[in-house]
């Protein structure tokens, strides 16, 4: 039997895969130090039996293989082409993601656990670096390889202890040439004196090639240390004023994590870090919310797929666990401490060993009222599998890595996300690009074939409790003058999701054709019963109705090529150009064969359920 610590199986790019693998517990018990150093331990030993390293390239479906060490700089002549008419694919990225994770581990198990052999593999692999003719991604530039790279030698360097002595001049021939070679012409570019730190201009890829350079400049003493510290420090404070004013700054939960750990990461060693947590702790706590909000109950490992949220990017805890040691913020240490040890990445399993946390008793009772994150609003009953999540996407950021999703419901309950979006964009051109971010890729209405282009929802304020409403007017482009969009989403307080939306039009073309897309979550049974769609897990289910017509098998379809789930596509005809469209969500907890009875009645639904319970929504 496989070791509960231990994933033995390469999971797809797939939010579903990670949601039905036996290889994650479902409401798991708050880990210990003895998990933690299980859990290391049999990484290392894991890593220790490797002779060469496989890369899943999960995007592309690659798994390509390198040997180790990895003495020499790859570039695109030396690898097949990921995406036809791309000519530098970014192979690198994925290959430094990895090996940072393996020399995490080894010099963990170095320095925590006196493991010689370790320390042994790590300083022979870092000392081959320096044969690497550069630091930079296949195209030739710093970024992220870079990045990964400097994070790693910073870590190693910082104690010069026990090093062979060849191996340690080898990384510090290395280190400095990353730094004087590699950073410090890209710094002079990329960061000129006086411009302005835009929205754009601060997303991940500079950020974590800056940041990680930055800490690396500081263990080597480099004469970069203070010109990279102090842009950095401009840059967080950048981040924490457009995290908290208009702009609304994100890349979603995934890339949000990327960022900051790389941002957490150089800061726990700058000497002005404490000032600075002072003055950013408004914006951190916002992200620490979303953070928490946006994870599936029952498994808080994994985020809403809203926008591209990589499954495979568990970044984010290693930044929330820094922020929660450096705020005491119990509760949200009480969500890391359920997040599975075979989920956690190497820096967070070190970092939690080294401190002596409290741990939090249970975590904190959810609002009745949604809560708002910068690119989405987020209701839920709780944080177990019985509890449900209600998320609706609101981007008002320009930003890459999210989408045009205003008013996108998704539904996540008894461990999967039921009501879905495809959580990812397929660069590749075809079939599956057009699923990941075409027109049916999300379930905001779609007006006479016009899909949302823009990321411009806007939040209408409402007291109700339980209630949320956007305007999605200016998320269209080809609309007539005047035309407004808004969607209306009650969730009622009640034990399964039971949940309300209300589409309303004015000022459309007369007989316009609203199209509305229900991804359900891959591997749910389909069926149709009276009118109402019903889907199933074998023990549960989730019914789709709607007031102005029945739901037919017919409008259930796949996208050629896709890897994604079957989707509900809609179609309603407004006369004359304006209307109202109300959908209703019900989870039977049961798995029963009958879907609700429904009367509506001066705008409220009266609904009766199968055990005779009565209800009112509206």
């Amino acid at each position: 039997m496989p070791s509960p610590h231990r994933i033995s199986t390469p999971l797809v790019y797939e939010t579903s895969a990670f949601e039905l693998s036996p290889d994650y517990p479902i409401d798991p018990e708050p880990w210990s130090r003895g998990d933690l150093e299980q859990t290391l331990r049999e990484r290392c030993e894991t890593q220790k039996a490797r002779r060469e390293i496989h890369i899943n390239y999960y995007r592309i479906g690659y798994p390509l293989a390198f040997p180790l060490p990895v003495d020499r700089r790859y570039t695109s002549a030396d690898l097949p082409e990921g995406i036809s008419g791309m000519e530098h694919y970014p192979w690198l990225i994925w290959l430094c993601w990895e090996l940072e994770e393996r020399w995490r581990i080894f010099h963990a198990a170095w320095r925590h656990d006196s493991d010689k052999e370790a320390g042994a593999l790590l300083q022979r692999e870092l000392a081959a670096l320096a044969q690497w003719d550069n630091f930079h991604e296949t195209h030739n530039a710093v970024g992220l390889v870079t990045a990964h790279l400097a994070s790693v030698l910073a870590l190693a360097l910082a104690d010069e202890t026990d090093w062979n002595p060849t191996h340690l001049t080898a990384a510090q021939t290395a280190a400095d040439a990353l730094l004087d070679r590699d950073v410090a012409p890209w710094f002079a570019t990329q960061w000129p004196v006086g411009e302005p730190l835009t929205q754009r201009r601060i997303h991940n890829i500079p950020v974590l090639a800056l940041t990680r350079s930055a800490q690396l400049a500081r263990v080597r003493n480099s004469a970069l240390t203070d010109t990279l510290e102090a842009q950095a420090i401009a840059v967080l404070e950048t981040w924490a004023a457009f995290r908290m004013g208009s702009e609304l700054h994100t890349e979603g939960t995934a890339y949000d994590g990327y960022f900051m750990d790389a941002m957490t990461g150089w800061l726990s060693g700058l000497p002005q870090r404490d000032s600075l947590l002072t003055e950013t702790e408004t914006a951190f706590r916002s992200l620490a919310n979303q953070w928490m909000q946006l994870t599936l109950p029952g498994r808080l490992d994994l985020h809403v797929p809203l926008s591209d949220t990589e499954q495979k990017m568990p970044f984010w805890t290693n930044a929330l666990r820094r922020l929660a040691a450096w705020y005491d913020w119990s509760d949200v240490h009480a969500l890391l401490v359920r997040v599975p040890c075979a989920r956690l990445p190497a820096a967070i399993i070190v970092e939690s060993l080294a401190q002596t946390a409290t741990v939090a008793s249970a975590l904190p009772v959810p609002s009745s009222q949604f809560s708002e994150h910068p690119h989405a609003l987020t209701l839920r009953s709780g944080w177990t599998s019985a509890e449900h999540l209600a998320v609706i996407g609101a981007s008002r950021s320009p930003l890459h890595h999210l989408h045009h999703d205003g008013g996108h419901l998704i539904i996540g309950w008894r461990t999967r996300f039921w009501i879905t979006d495809p959580g990812y964009q397929q660069y590749r051109e075809g079939e599956e690009r057009d699923y990941s971010i075409g027109t049916a890729a999300h379930n905001g209405p779609v007006i006479n074939g016009i899909a949302q282009s823009l990321n411009a929802a806007q939040i209408i304020a409402t007291n109700e409790p339980r209630k949320a409403c956007l305007d999605l007017s200016e998320c269209y482009e080809g609309l007539p003058a005047h035309a407004t969009v808004q969607r209306e989403i009650q969730v009622a307080a009640h034990a399964n999701p039971l949940i309300l939306v209300r589409d309303r039009f004015e000022g459309l073309e007369a007989n316009a054709t609203i199209t509305t897309h229900w991804l359900g979550g891959a591997h749910f049974a389909w069926a149709f019963v009276d009118g109402w769609a019903r889907l199933s897990d074998g023990k549960h289910a989730l019914w789709i109705g709607t007031l102005e017509s029945k739901i037919s098998p017919r409008q259930l379809i796949r996208h050629d090529g896709s890897r994604g789930p079957l989707t509900l596509a809609h179609e309603y005809k407004l006369d004359p150009g304006r209307g109202e469209q109300t959908w209703l969500f019900w989870g039977d907890e049961t798995g029963g064969w009958t879907p609700p009875e429904i009367s509506a009645d001066n705008g409220r639904l009266s609904l009766t359920l199968l055990n005779g319970e009565q209800l009112s929504l509206g």
